[in-house]
């Protein structure tokens, strides 16, 4: 009991399904799609929470939600209720985004609906913004290799060949040039080393003071920079090659670029890929848990402890899971019957486990406030079958389990009121239609998704 109400201290401070205490106003809205909402999902204004979901109903093709907001929001006219999400597989939660009118909106009227905002909306614009640019593509590919033309580069390349075939036939014109005049070349070679002779003897006191050394050094970084374009160029020949490859390669639907260019399938499986996601993360998004605690006394047993986890993957139907232990578990009676001298004498031996452990699988469907269920009650097969009544915080539920040779079925009445925040009530009447009747008191919590998100934070 102490670690219970430790728990509750905790899940108090962490998260509070409620705004806070006072008078709520009950409203109502309708959508067309309610996937991902449930009752309790929690409302919001400017993101503090300011109210809740209080139940769904299914009118005609749409679902009318029924919430309460609290007195002190004053929600007045052209305020619009608006389904938004939190992160890429984020949760649902309800904003209602304030109008600019000055009157407050009466209590149990129908508020506006905006559309929501969150990842349907990406991924809707992600297939919008895919075709834009498998177009974009056809476009590229269409000028880099248009139909029935040259393709630019090809062009480019071709020019460039054009270029080096003309530089070649200026080469050879200079040959024949300096071949005919070999004569007229040697006389300029003769004069040319006489003026190097005279310049020698010019140069010479320059080269005593240093000022040679200098001009030396001034045509040695000429040199430098002729290397380094005659390596520029090289390094250009070899870029044009690469190029050149690397065209030919797109044009034959090489590589990664290649595909993309020359394939209009690689675009559709993508397309296909994330319309996969997007349902995985619709069907994952729709799983809603409730997790609740129970301890208590029953008169017979003595005390008790139950676990029950809920997993919704939609309004309409639940699974339960749960474990429950007691001071005593089932009971056996073996009855042995013996005559002796024609007399008939019976004996009963009824066996008790201590601390005893059974299990909850169940399957149930939810239609409205009813819900029906099935499986094992308990560890004994069994069925069930609940009434909720949501604005008063009450679950009311009739299980009928355990068929006992000697004591019959046992017929279990079992009622849940809401205390206060996440702290409950429970009631139970247990064999109701046999002589060992017993009755059990539990006090416990009940967690949806956003208090179990709370606590896990807190400790891990």
């Amino acid at each position: 009991m102490i670690a219970l109400v430790a728990m509750g201290y905790m899940s108090l401070k962490l998260t509070d399904n409620k705004a806070g205490f006072g008078e709520y106003i009950p409203y109502r809205s309708i959508i067309s799609d309610a996937s991902g909402i449930f009752p309790k999902t929690p409302i919001k204004v400017a993101g503090i929470n300011a109210g809740r979901i209080l139940d769904i109903q299914l009118q005609g093709d749409n679902a009318l939600i029924l919430f309460e907001v609290v007195k002190r929001v004053k929600v007045v006219e052209g305020s619009a209720f608006r389904i938004k999400t939190v992160g890429f597989l984020g949760d649902k939660y309800i904003e209602i985004e304030m109008g600019d009118g000055e009157r407050v909106i009466p209590p149990n009227s129908l508020i506006k609906t905006n559309a929501g905002g969150g990842f349907e909306n990406i991924v809707r614009d992600a297939s919008e913004i895919l075709v834009e640019v498998k177009e974009i593509v056809a476009s590229l590919r269409e000028s880099i290799t248009p139909r029935d033309q040259v393709p630019p580069v090809t062009q480019i390349l071709t020019d460039v060949k054009q270029t080096v075939k003309n530089a070649e036939e200026m080469t050879r014109s200079l040959r024949n040039l300096v071949t005919n005049n070999e004569t007229k070349m040697q006389k300029m070679v003769d004069d040319l080393a006489r003026f190097t002779h005279d310049l020698k003897g010019a140069v010479d006191p320059l080269n005593q003071d240093g000022t040679l050394g200098k001009i030396n050094s001034k045509v040695d970084g000429v040199d430098q920079i002729l290397a380094n374009i005659q390596k520029a160029s090289k390094d250009l020949e070899l870029t044009m090659r690469d190029v050149r490859e690397l065209v030919q390669d797109i044009k034959g639907g090489k590589g990664t670029l290649g595909q993309i260019l020359t394939e209009d399938q690689i675009a559709d499986e993508v397309k296909e890929t994330l319309s996969g996601v997007r349902k995985i993360v619709g069907k994952v998004d729709a799983i809603r848990t409730e997790l609740s605690v129970y301890s208590g006394i029953n008169t017979e047993s003595g005390g008790q402890s139950i676990v029950a986890l809920k997993l919704f993957p939609s309004p309409e139907r639940f699974y339960q899971l749960g474990l429950s232990t007691s001071e005593w578990g089932l009971s056996r009676e073996r009855r042995t019957t013996t005559v002796t001298d024609g007399v008939e004498s019976i004996q009963l031996h009824r066996e008790e486990q201590k601390e005893g452990y059974q299990f909850d699988i169940q399957v149930a469907r939810k239609v409205h406030n009813w819900s029906i269920r099935g499986g094992l009650f308990e560890s004994t097969g069994g069925v069930g079958v609940d009434y909720e009544k949501a604005d008063w915080g009450t679950l009311v539920s009739l299980m009928i389990f355990d068929y006992r040779d000697n004591f019959g079925p046992n017929l279990r009445l079992s009622t849940d009121s809401h205390v206060w925040n996440v702290f409950y009530g429970r009631f139970t009447f247990d064999d109701m239609l046999t002589e060992n009747r017993s009755w059990t008191v539990s006090v416990g919590m009940r967690f949806l998704d956003e208090d179990l998100k709370g606590l896990m934070g807190f400790f891990f």
